[in-house]
């Protein structure tokens, strides 16, 4: 059976207007995704499909958060996601022949399948940097060891580092 069977919509027979859907994402979502940047989460899609009779017009807002390494002390943190992306479905015989926002579907398709899209959209929505506002969290995650010491090295220099002694080495005749 197909992981993704559940992230189909029946297209064929829909009627032209407006439509709604929400989809849950989360680990075991994930893992059927080799190399995915995403291992652990829980992200919630709200789908508004748009169905007129040249082309689908489908609007997702993702809402979630998932698992990762914070990149200022390393601790494991609830990374808040958030973003909306649009994708345009058009009746075409270039199926496959997909672009950016606009995928081609054979007319006589009697669903769409959205897993790879939400998939894709979740990784796009993940920040640059793993780091968020810890300090305004009732118990942050933060690995206070290591922030100590990043404060300690941006705060204090050491008159013996190794860097002065590079230094002089230059200096000498």
């Amino acid at each position: 059976m197909n992981a993704f069977v559940a992230y189909s919509i029946p297209i064929k027979g829909l009627k032209i207007g407006i439509h709604q859907y929400t989809f849950t994402i989360d680990s075991a979502f994930f893992s059927h995704f080799e190399d995915a940047p995403i291992t652990e989460g829980d992200i919630r899609f709200g789908l508004q499909l748009d169905k007129r009779p040249d082309m689908l017009i489908l609007d997702f807002d993702l809402e979630g958060s998932i698992k990762a390494e914070c990149d200022r002390c390393t601790a494991t943190i609830d990374m808040p996601l958030q973003d909306s992306r649009e994708l345009i479905v058009k009746y075409g015989e270039a199926e496959g022949d997909d672009e950016d926002e606009v995928v081609f579907i054979h007319r006589e398709a009697s669903e769409f399948n959205v897993a790879k899209y939400l998939y894709e959209f979740s990784v796009l929505a993940l920040p640059i940097t793993n780091t968020y506002d810890c300090q305004n969290d009732p118990n942050p995650p933060c690995n206070f060891e290591i922030l100590k010491y990043l404060n300690n090295e941006a705060g204090e220099q050491n008159p013996d580092s190794v860097w002065d002694a590079l230094k002089d080495l230059g200096n000498k005749n």
